[in-house]
């Protein structure tokens, strides 16, 4: 008899631990996780200065309800606002589940939580433990879902198909890397949490580990929602990690250096008064990702760093020195204050910076980078996936069973309060938990069940098979920040005749298949943009060219979501957010009637 598990979880970063421990919170004990490293992904191996995770105001003075904290995460547009309410009421609940795992964020004397203001946030909602909020998450969740749970745990295990069957997921086909045999691997259930395809890009702060499994599910017949919507801001890359924060409020040196040696300060090529330019340095620290909207404002510091890139020049960030005619007084009041406030008044940028935060530069120098001696190579990276996997408000699939939550999933519209995505790996396990444990079982025929053939599995290695970072660096050109139609166009048709002749020739079978899924999701990317940009035009993350000019935004979609699959795109009217006052005791009786607690 073939095994059958209730669920299977894809993944082991934040959110896949997170929906293995709702499964099991909600008496669901019969799943198993399936990685292709344990230690790999996003959740892991990344963050920023201090790694924001967004959630209810719980700091004992501020006014918040989840309501108004589902509303903020609307008004960025192109989003349901069902889900976000979904994403703001169990924010809390998901959020103290941590800290009773040991996740320290911090506390004032009183036991409430202080907040801060992030990107796209106009409260003090964020909170962080340091640098590595999502790692320090993952580890507590691990341990929790190992050790104490004892879940199942299937590693060096690359998914290489989704498997279903009349349009009901039945399991999925694995490559064991360690064998290279295949498996196959049974469930009534399904949950992704792979994040986002994050090979697609040659300028990426995505750690090089994290891969995606975006184009298995895209093989599998999902379709996607916002796929276009990403976050791009600027990264070191040398060392991939987000320059945001404290990396900006200290206001470093822009450099650039051109081929012969030439060193440079540009910012006072783009901006008529340096004083603004450096004002706008300091608003990056919350407003890092680049917007459209501030496309004239602080983003016009990315376009900056993208324009010098563009000349051939390779930029740095320069904390030793003072930027030329930087003066306290004449940057704006509300760069002046923060430094005044926060006691960071200091002459160069790396001593304000050891007074800000000084575990800021304790994670370059674990990797050898030195800023008190060592210029900060960097450019605009990709860092988040805004949308993807279209699904409905319980984070299933248009494939029964199939559920997708955490960055895989697209949740999120033109823009999002930073650390909301944090929030959302915890709470699309709770969700997808309690759907599972809320719907009848499949009782699925046996005969429904067939192994993955492993006779389609006849390549073979070669050394000398084609490589495809020139794909990746023209991804980064054309279908960026910055997407140019007629660049896209060409290179969607490029990446189709690859993947028309895709070599069964490869360096291995892991590769085989981590760059066929690449290939897949580029593909999905391109055609989201050219079918519906020129219909939206520039909004949230990008600037969108077509004939050699801006196409300036439609906000009439940002009543919609975009869904695109098969090469067209479809506008979904998006949800609002529910306003309504719940009678208390309706609920109580569902409660007693389901409990029989009188």
């Amino acid at each position: 008899m073939k095994k059958i598990y209730k669920a299977l979880i894809i993944g082991s970063g934040a959110a896949a631990y997170s929906a293995a421990d709702w499964l099991f919170k909600e008496r669901i004990e019969d799943i198993a996780i399936i990685t292709e490293n344990r230690l790999w992904g996003t959740s892991r191996n990344t963050g920023s200065d201090k790694q924001t995770y967004y959630k209810l105001s719980m700091d004992g003075m501020t006014s918040d309800s989840p309501y108004k904290m589902a509303s903020d995460m609307f008004s960025g547009g192109s989003c349901d606002g069902e889900k976000m309410y979904l994403e703001a009421v169990s924010s809390t609940k998901c959020f103290l589940r941590l800290c009773d795992y040991g996740v320290a964020f911090p506390t004032d004397e009183f036991g409430g939580y202080p907040g801060y203001k992030t990107d796209h946030d106009d409260t003090v909602r964020a909170t962080s433990v340091g640098p590595l909020t999502s790692k320090f998450m993952t580890q507590k969740l691990e341990k929790v879902v190992l050790e104490k749970n004892k879940t199942e745990l299937f590693d060096k295990r690359l998914v290489i198909k989704i498997l279903v069957d009349k349009n009901r997921v039945t399991g999925v086909a694995v490559l064991n890397t360690e064998t290279n045999l295949t498996e196959t691997f049974f469930a009534e259930n399904v949950i992704c949490a792979t994040g986002a395809p994050a090979c697609i890009y040659e300028d990426s702060v995505y750690p090089e580990s994290q891969h995606g499994m975006t184009g298995v599910l895209l093989d599998a017949g999902v379709r996607m929602c916002n796929f276009t919507q990403w976050q791009y801001g600027m990264a070191s890359v040398d060392f991939r990690w987000n320059v945001s924060g404290s990396f900006m409020q200290v206001i470093p040196r822009f450099v650039s250096i051109d081929e012969n040696g030439n060193e440079r300060e540009f910012l006072k090529d783009y901006f008529s008064d340096i004083n603004e330019a450096y004002s706008f340095v300091f608003l990056k620290g919350y407003q890092w990702p680049f917007s459209f909207e501030r496309a004239e404002e602080s983003s016009w510091i990315d376009i900056a760093v993208h324009s010098e890139m563009k000349k051939g020049r390779t930029v740095y960030l320069d904390y030793r020195n003072n930027p030329k005619g930087f003066d306290l007084d004449k940057i704006s009041e509300e760069a002046k204050e923060y430094i005044r406030n926060t006691d960071c008044l200091a002459d160069t940028p790396i001593k304000r910076l050891e007074k800000l935060n000084s575990k800021a530069i304790d994670v370059y120098a674990r990797q050898g980078i030195d800023l008190h001696k060592d210029m900060l190579r960097i450019a605009v990276c990709a860092q988040h996936n805004n949308g993807g996997v279209y699904t409905d408000n319980n984070f299933e699939t248009d494939i029964k069973g199939l559920y997708v939550i955490g960055e895989a999933a697209g949740s999120f519209g033109l823009s999002r309060p930073g650390g909301s995505a944090l929030n959302d790996t915890q709470v699309g396990g709770l969700v997808a938990a309690r759907h599972i444990k809320n719907k009848a079982s499949c009782a699925f025929d046996e005969t429904l069940f067939s192994d993955f053939d492993t006779d389609e599995i006849t390549h073979f290695i070669e050394d000398n098979t084609v490589e495809y970072f020139y794909l990746k660096k023209k991804m980064s050109e054309f279908a960026s920040f910055k997407r140019d139609y007629e660049g896209c166009l060409a290179l969607l048709n490029e990446v189709n005749s690859v993947i028309e002749s895709y070599p069964l020739r490869h360096r291995s079978l892991s590769d085989y298949y981590r760059d066929r899924d690449m290939l897949l999701s580029m593909k999905a990317l391109l055609e989201a943009i050219v079918s519906e940009l020129p219909e939206t035009g520039s909004r949230g993350g990008a600037i969108f060219i077509k004939n050699k000019k801006t196409v300036k935004e439609n906000p009439l979609y940002r009543d919609y979501l975009t869904v695109t699959g098969k090469g067209k795109a479809e506008y979904i009217k998006v949800s609002p957010v529910p306003f309504k006052q719940s009678v208390f005791e309706k609920y109580l009786n569902q409660i007693n009637e389901k409990t029989h607690e009188y």
